[in-house]
């Protein structure tokens, strides 16, 4: 089927939802620059409807590519954000700072170091709140990894509390955390790319409170539209390209580190090193090595790894986030 049968489909579908989702399609679907952004009201629906599966499959197909397409307006970003926020499973509290990882990319390039990332922040006093998928038929995922290193794992709220306030860490699957969002995120495999339910998921805050989310992406242009959303939005969060879109750097690539609190940015940048110590491969098995040979003291913290804890802890401490 051509995207535009695939449209014209959509269209004809009948709904199963209380608002004509056909006529959703019908606005996001004119292309990259014919294509209008949804009212607020229309936005939250939509995406509430989407969570909730009451939208065909096919309608699902057509919103997946044409948002993919057209891209997030502002008030859609905002929406889809609280739909998505006011349908959460569950939410956590502290009374100690929190750092947020989101982890939806995985690795298939270089080694998956968000663990050791997720394990330095813990050893350094704040707490690590993970959340993203199990696993990537393609990808080394961090749940995995933190499987294998023996970090802790958790399905309900009552375990993720344990694990956050006993380990100072924790990685919550988004199956467990926010079931209808897993569904939708699902999709990716049927239809083969990623779209909008993806951004969106890095910009879930699963704590209730003060926490920083660190939001990492692959494209320039993502990085601008949700730097834009957060500042405007007054959200405490850091955000930067990240490594094969993983919440860590990339040892070589300058990166600019975007810091957001209270409506006002800083910017810092990582400048790259040289060369690094890192495996030729991502297996699960040679990360896992790595990352046990760096937490023994066998090899020393890679300075990228070491660079971010401390701009995030600069950035949680410093930034209006106070220990108790």
């Amino acid at each position: 089927m051509t995207l535009t049968a695939l449209f014209y489909r959509a269209l004809s579908e009948k709904d199963n939802t209380n608002l004509q989702f056909h006529s959703v399609i019908k606005e996001i679907g004119r292309g990259a620059r014919g294509a209008r952004g949804l009212s607020p009201e229309l936005a939250y629906e939509s995406f509430a409807a989407l969570l909730r599966g009451e939208v065909s499959d096919v309608q699902v197909g057509a919103w997946w590519l044409a948002m993919r397409i057209k891209g997030e307006s502002p008030d859609e970003l905002s929406s889809f954000e609280r739909a998505m926020h006011d349908s959460l499973a569950f939410r956590l509290v502290s009374d100690r700072p929190v750092i947020v990882l989101p982890c939806y990319n995985g690795a298939r390039q270089l080694p998956n170091l968000t663990p050791l990332l997720a394990w330095l922040l813990a050893q350094r006093g704040t707490r690590v709140l993970l959340h993203g998928v199990r696993s990537d038929p393609s990808r080394v995922s961090t749940f995995e990894l933190f499987g294998a290193l023996g970090l802790p794992t958790a399905e309900t709220l009552e375990t993720a509390q344990a694990a956050l306030t006993e380990s100072g860490l924790a990685f919550v699957p988004i199956d467990a955390l926010h079931p209808q969002l897993a569904r939708l995120l699902a999709n990716r495999w049927r239809i083969g790319v990623r779209s909008t339910g993806h951004t969106v998921a890095k910009l879930l805050q699963p704590m209730q409170g003060d926490a920083l989310r660190v939001v990492a992406l692959t494209h320039g242009d993502y990085i601008d539209r949700l730097g834009a959303h957060l500042q405007s939005s007054n959200a405490r969060a850091a955000v930067f390209r990240g490594c094969e879109g993983e919440p860590v750097l990339h040892p070589k690539r300058a990166v600019p580190l975007h810091i957001f609190e209270n409506g006002n940015s800083h910017m810092h940048e990582w400048h790259g090193v040289p060369t690094h110590d890192l495996p030729d491969t991502c297996d699960v098995a040679t990360t896992v090595a790595y990352i046990q040979q760096v937490i023994s003291g066998v090899r020393a913290m890679p300075l990228w790894i070491d660079w971010l804890a401390r701009e995030l802890l600069n950035a949680t401490y410093e930034n209006g986030i106070k220990k108790t």
